[in-house]
């Protein structure tokens, strides 16, 4: 995976859909933690190179987003970061599609404070103001195409398992291809390329 950036103390690294950054008891993919610390200890040169004790994943990644992940490499280190992100030191912003057709299509900025809990069978989170945690996630529209679909940053201080994807649902903006919380299917090859497809490519 390509390296982002690096300290002497972290590694930022380009995660990819589909992969998982740590033991999560919803994910059943492969996670970042584990495939570099095993790596690590097998003596792999890129990694001793580092000069890490160990990698650790500073925050949690939703398997289906892409994104930077952040990894201590050691426990001092680790200790202090993770401090950080939970004390709201961190800024993210993410970028989801929805459909211009979604009911929550009002305004070019809008905001979700909903406290989510995890739900008690399904692999989902689910507002509820008794029992939920608290989460905040802010919604600014970027961009829209003529094919109907509706690009949005999501801005978090601190975040929890798929609450970018819930707060969405809350607003009533599911993200394409999202069928956990009731999004749309996504555009196909074709959809996005027609003339493409048209030619034969």
């Amino acid at each position: 995976m390509p390296i982002l950036a690096e300290q002497a103390d972290w590694i930022a690294l380009e995660k990819p859909a589909g992969v998982g950054m740590r033991a999560y008891p919803w994910d059943a993919e492969p996670d970042m933690d584990a495939a570099l610390n095993t790596q690590l200890q097998a003596g792999k040169p890129e990694l001793l190179r580092c000069g890490a004790e160990l990698f650790a994943s500073v925050y949690y990644l939703d398997p289906v987003i892409s994104g930077v992940a952040v990894f201590a490499k050691n426990r001092l280190a680790l200790a202090d970061m993770r401090n950080r992100f939970g004390s709201g030191e961190c800024r993210f912003r993410f970028q989801c599609i929805t459909a211009a057709s979604a009911p929550g299509l009002q305004a070019a900025e809008i905001h979700a404070d909903a406290p989510l809990l995890p739900h008690n069978v399904k692999p989902k989170m689910i507002p509820s103001t008794a029992k939920g945690k608290k989460a905040m996630t802010g919604f600014k529209r970027i961009a829209e195409s003529s094919k109907g679909w509706v690009l949005w940053e999501a801005t978090v201080d601190f975040f929890r398992p798929h609450q970018v994807r819930a707060h969405a649902a809350v607003l009533e903006i599911p993200i394409l291809g999202d069928a956990l919380y009731g999004g749309p299917e996504a555009p196909s090859q074709r959809d996005l390329h027609p003339k493409k497809q048209r030619a034969g490519v």
